[in-house]
């Protein structure tokens, strides 16, 4: 009973310890604007992030996602235009992955092109 009584007042110090640490960081991000900052930034950073980190999925370059979407070329430029697809651009050509499509595949299933 000792040693549980002992197991379970060190994991109390620990988790306090640790709650210190991050309230400690939330301070400095707020009161430096650094948060405020991240949010207005977010969008951005969460596009940069799925462009830089390689998935396990096929890349699709043009012909694929013309016939994954069902749409055409000058159609699949107007969506870039737009900013409803933001290609993955990495040495070559652009492209994409299925998962990034998901949100235009469903609106192509929706108007009956696909």
């Amino acid at each position: 009973m000792k040693n549980l009584v002992e197991n379970l007042n060190s994991n109390l110090s620990n988790i306090n310890f640790h709650l210190v640490n991050l309230d400690q960081a939330a301070r400095m991000l707020i009161e430096s604007g650094l948060l405020e900052q991240m949010t207005e930034y977010l969008p951005e950073l969460i596009a940069f992030i799925r462009r830089t980190f390689p998935k396990d999925e096929p890349k699709m370059h043009l012909p694929e996602v013309l016939k994954y979407l069902g749409v055409s070329e000058r159609t699949y430029y107007r969506r870039i235009a737009d900013g409803k697809l933001i290609p993955r651009k990495w040495e070559g050509p652009d492209f994409f992955y299925p998962s990034d499509l998901e949100k235009e595949r469903k609106e192509s299933k929706r108007r009956g092109r696909i």
